[in-house]
């Protein structure tokens, strides 16, 4: 990984506002999919015509257009304030800002061209972008994936196998989408700049582009697994995450096109369209359990404050409510004494909640953690009740074997210490 001296500083508040303006996109495509929910539209990629007011739709919208933005909007803030790797930060705000894109995009289009009886300015431009925005955004999720989580390729060889067929499906099927009409992926409507196209060249174009996905997909998943055979340690285990997101997603994106294409059935446009979740959940769980950019102190802590808060809140105001209830008489309801008594007894149920909250975070999402401060706990325990060296040198060695997890130990006694007069020495325990 790079180190934070090799890193450019970056302004802290743009990967917060570009944030902000992400989920303010994405909201927006849901509230046009609400006012868009009953109107018929012909068949489209991952739709298949009519209304659209049904579980799969919702779930396709709710999706790109705010769990998607979301995730992966808050793992690139959290990489860039920590100012590591920062490549991966940008690659993760960029896929944000383009899942909510892709649901506005679409949302705006039927709305200007379906929905209302008269049309909105740009909407053919927009389902115009749309019909291709898609590509871009699966070409970022493997992109990603190829270069996690240290932001390089395994060597110059993988980045010209990957890159070369990145360019393979993305620049042909860019092309076709740019010039079909009807739009295939933008519920038919008609292009804004094309009239007619070549369909020996459309088919051309779209017979390198597929299969040419598929062997991107191969070779993405063949340099996670080799970065995962290399890796050790920590590295490993956060790989192993990733790896299992990313098998997960090949097999469904491999059923789904089966399931679509082959059998006709709607699911699997589903299945494809849902399948960037299986790596980013990885990558989540890597983040959460294995130290990911060690950023797992700012989750630890953002986990921690906001349940306390919201339990003082609790306590608050329903202390207020109470202590109005008890009251009889309106005037002493709105004393101030009901607000001093739930701000005191606030105050002093901060720090209890915050330990008690504490050790259930700590013992539900930070297990390592948590069972090397029970370790350590007992050896306090021990080493205050026990006199004997030799016991409790055993004791010392069982607690670093178990914190620690080192490949061998080595303990050295100044001479005179242990006991019976016995001369210092070594333990060594592999």
């Amino acid at each position: 990984m790079n180190s934070k001296s090799d890193v450019k500083t970056i302004p802290s508040f743009w990967p917060a506002a570009w944030l902000v303006l992400t989920l303010a996109l994405g909201t927006t495509g849901c509230v046009l999919f609400y006012l868009n929910r009953e109107t018929a539209v012909p068949a489209a990629w991952g739709s298949a015509g009519g209304a659209r007011n049904d579980f799969v739709s919702w779930f396709n919208t709710v999706q790109l257009g705010l769990v998607v933005p979301l995730l992966t909007g808050l793992f690139g803030n959290l990489i860039l304030r920590r100012r590591i790797v920062p490549q991966i930060g940008v690659l993760f705000l960029a896929l944000s800002f383009v899942s909510a894109l892709m649901n506005f995009l679409s949302e705006y289009a039927i709305l200007g061209v379906y929905t209302r009886s008269t049309p909105l300015p740009g909407a053919l431009v927009m389902a115009w972008a749309n019909n291709f925005v898609w590509i871009q955004m699966f070409s970022l999720i493997l992109y990603l994936l190829a270069v996690f989580p240290n932001g390089r390729f395994l060597s110059q060889r993988w980045r010209n196998l990957i890159i070369g067929m990145l360019a393979l499906f993305a620049l042909p099927l860019t092309i076709a989408s740019i010039m079909e009409t009807p739009l295939s992926s933008a519920y038919q409507i008609a292009n804004p700049f094309f009239s007619s196209y070549p369909q020996g060249l459309y088919n051309v174009l779209f017979n390198i582009g597929v299969p040419s996905m598929f062997l991107l997909l191969v070779a993405v998943l063949g340099e996670v697994l080799l970065r995962f055979r290399r890796s050790q340690g920590r590295e490993r285990q956060q790989i192993k995450w990733l790896l299992t997101g990313v098998a997960l997603m090949v097999l469904t994106v491999g059923l789904g096109f089966v399931l679509s294409f082959e059998l006709g059935i709607s699911a699997g446009d589903i299945m494809v369209n849902g399948s960037m979740l299986w790596p980013l959940s990885g990558i989540g769980v890597a983040l959460l359990r294995h130290r990911l950019y060690d950023i797992d102190i700012i989750i630890r802590r953002t986990l921690l404050y906001t349940a306390v808060s919201a339990s003082l809140a609790l306590v608050y105001f329903g202390t207020i409510l109470l202590l109005q209830t008890a009251f009889s008489s309106a005037v002493a309801a709105r004393s101030p004494l009901v607000i001093v008594v739930s701000t005191l007894i606030s105050v002093a149920l901060f720090n209890p909640l915050r330990l008690r909250l504490q050790t259930v975070i700590d013992r539900r999402f930070f297990r390592q953690k948590y069972n090397a401060q029970q370790v350590l706990a007992r050896f306090a325990q021990t080493a205050r009740d026990e006199v004997e060296m030799d016991q409790l040198t055993a004791v010392l060695l069982h607690v670093v074997q178990t914190t620690i997890q080192p490949e061998q130990i080595s303990l050295w006694l100044k001479p005179g210490q242990r006991n019976e007069g016995k001369v210092g020495g070594e333990t060594a325990v592999s």
